[in-house]
């Protein structure tokens, strides 16, 4: 079981590891298919908003520039309570390729970010008004788009949460969200989101978060928890193959 290219998408989760040189799931789950080429476009504190646009824009230019290369998409989605805003006076690091956007969540401003308070103030009457029923509305219909694009293009994905704190259950019969919700929920290439996700899946593993002090169970693990999640990966990858 091999892929040319592994591109992998987070929050940071995806990325964070417990030494400054440590291996990720991603760099673990490369080694395991063979991949020719490893990219990883995590980026601590990404919402949701940010992860599927980057995995979109990045993945046309890949296609683009490796036409007849095979590639697996490996997506860790973030936390419901974070979206984004267009800050025109953010400089962007040179290495950063997303414009002047910027992803928030509400718990955890910056002195930077307080001081623009048209942005504070939007922050919090988003959260104010927010709804989970909407939230993951939206979520599984953008989830809906991507993998049918991802699959007309003849890429690979395997798509989970990084945790499932924010996932809360709501009536997926319910009109305006049972079709989006039927069809994430019979693809295999989706991990379900309320069962499963990188942050339970290690702890469940006997992994002990290394700023559990902070996050308990739903902080970030090290190298020894990346490796064995890439490894469940890597079974689940097989699976999808056959």
């Amino acid at each position: 079981m091999s892929a040319n290219i592994l591109y992998c998408n987070s929050d940071s989760y995806g990325v964070l590891t417990d030494t400054p040189d440590g291996n990720r799931y991603s760099d673990y789950l490369g080694q395991m298919i063979k991949a020719e080429q490893v990219i990883n476009n995590g980026l601590p504190g990404s919402c949701n908003q940010r992860i599927i646009r980057t995995t979109v824009r990045d993945l046309l230019q890949i296609k683009s520039q490796n036409a007849n290369s095979s590639i697996l998409a490996v997506i860790c989605l973030g936390s419901l309570y974070r979206n984004e805003w267009w800050d025109p006076d953010f400089k962007p690091p040179f290495w950063c390729q997303d414009g002047h956007f910027q992803s928030f969540q509400v718990a955890g401003f910056s002195t930077r970010i307080e001081k623009h308070k048209e942005h504070y103030q939007y922050a919090k009457e988003w959260y104010r008004v927010f709804n989970d029923e909407a939230e993951q509305t939206s979520l599984l219909m953008w989830l809906n788009l991507l993998t049918a694009w991802l699959q007309t293009n003849g890429i690979n994905y395997i798509i989970f949460a990084g945790n499932t704190v924010t996932y809360k259950k709501i009536d997926y019969n319910s009109i305006f969200v049972k079709d989006f919700a039927a069809t994430v929920a019979a693809d295999v290439r989706i991990l379900p989101f309320h069962d499963f996700s990188f942050a339970s899946y290690c702890v469940q593993q006997g992994f002990k978060p290394y700023d559990f002090d902070q996050y308990q169970n739903n902080g970030h693990h090290g190298d020894l928890a990346h490796k064995k999640f890439a490894e469940y990966l890597f079974s689940h990858y097989k699976k999808i193959q056959t």
